[in-house]
């Protein structure tokens, strides 16, 4: 009887652990985005980076797996008005970084999934209007196109906000923060960022 109380708690354990969501030191949990998902821009390689040859973006199937072997930033952001404003100093300080995440193998991307069943009423067309833009803008990133919000119920992360992940290349969460990241934050990302990097 005992050994079956056991069992049975060791058995709640794990769904619990596995509801838990983003953690550090956790795997990202399991999610695929089959309505729309990953923006696909028409790109070509030239000189060192992705650039476009067509203004027109298809669509496929996303999910966390296909960014095993690489070292990349989850950014999750809700489609609301202002939300994009609270994490873009730190988008902007990975640009201004320039990783190495220019080609499709780079080994450093950033992901961002726009939840878009967070967005209000009439609103979802703007959100995903400025998503495509930003693919547009940068060939070379991820943008995911998360018009049901599964990813952020599996990720278990708050409505009508920001996150910042940081994964490592087995799928490890280095790094996570729901809200805006300090300026300190930001500078212990970016070297955690190099570090793995260097350190394949």
């Amino acid at each position: 009887m005992m050994r079956k109380v056991i069992v049975l708690m060791a058995g709640l354990t794990c769904l619990w652990g596995a509801a838990q969501g983003l953690a550090v030191g956790q795997k990202v949990p399991a999610v695929e985005i089959t309505d729309r998902g990953a923006l696909v821009p028409a790109t070509r390689v030239a000189d060192g980076r992705m650039v476009l040859t067509s203004q027109e973006l298809g669509t496929r199937t996303w999910s966390p797996r296909e960014m095993l072997g690489r070292v990349w930033t989850l950014y999750h952001l809700a489609a609301r008005v202002g939300v994009d404003d609270i994490n873009k100093p730190y988008i902007d300080a990975l640009i201004a970084a320039r990783l190495p995440e220019f080609t499709p193998d780079g080994a450093y991307k950033t992901v961002t999934v726009l939840n878009l069943g967070d967005a209000l009423w009439g609103t979802a067309g703007m959100g995903r209007s400025r998503l495509e833009k930003s693919q547009r803008d940068f060939p070379h990133a991820i943008h995911v196109d998360d018009e049901k919000g599964l990813a952020r119920v599996a990720w278990g992360l708050r409505t009508k906000g920001s996150a910042v992940a940081l994964v490592d290349r087995d799928g490890t969460v280095l790094f996570l923060k729901e809200g805006k990241l300090t300026p300190e934050e930001i500078g212990k990302v970016l070297a955690l960022i190099k570090e793995r990097l260097a350190h394949p």
